[in-house]
This record gives C-alpha cells, structure tokens and sequence, in this order.
C-alpha cells in the first residue's frame, strides 16, 4: 500500500495533493511504501529508509516548479519515477521496475480520461 502526506508551507499547500496520490497509486506496492511529499523553500534532501513495517520515501518536489504550476500532478509523477531508483536497496520488499511501470500506466489513463 501507498500512503502519502505533504510537508508543505503556506505557498504550496494548496498546491499538493498527497490524497490524490493515494488514491491514484495506492494499491500498487505489495509494501507500505510511506511517501511525503516535500514542497518547501528549505534545503531539505530525498531521503529513503526502511521502517519496522514498511519504506520511507522522503520526495522532494522542485519547490519553483510548484509554485508556478497551475496543476502539479504531472511533477509529483515526474520526481517520483525519477527518484524511484532510491528503493532499489529493498529489492526484497519491492520490484522497484515493476512498480514504475504501473505508475507510469496508471497517471497516463488518468491524464486522458
């Protein structure tokens, strides 16, 4: 399961949606898989580890991308698939080529519909 939360500021909070990312990818990885999603004008770093019951995935998004973006979900998926590489060190838990697969699936029927 994917669960997802934002680590925003005032600039950005109406900016990122951490639910619709659940509801688009949730059900993808066999894994917790925790993703907070990180839109702040702070140097802050992706950051990636393992938990008791899951994977962390610290995802920063390129703050002045979203500020001057009218819709973000194109970025989310875009830094997500291009940090993806990260969880390669859990291999054991989690087919990282597989899941950025049906990632990359899931947000292109999204995008026509």
């Amino acid at each position: 399961m994917i669960l997802a939360n934002g680590n925003v500021d005032e600039k950005t909070y109406p900016k990122v949606d951490p639910v619709w990312l659940m509801d688009l990818l949730g059900d993808l990885s066999p894994v917790n898989l925790y993703i907070s999603l990180v839109a702040r004008n702070e140097a802050i770093k992706t950051l990636v580890r393992k938990t008791k019951d899951g994977i962390f995935l610290r995802l920063v998004l390129p703050y002045a991308e979203i500020l001057a973006a009218e819709d973000t979900k194109a970025i989310v998926i875009d830094t997500l698939l291009n940090e993806l590489y990260r969880l390669e060190r859990y291999k054991e838990l989690l087919d990282v080529a597989v899941l950025k697969q049906e990632i990359q699936a899931r947000f292109e029927i999204e995008m026509t519909v």
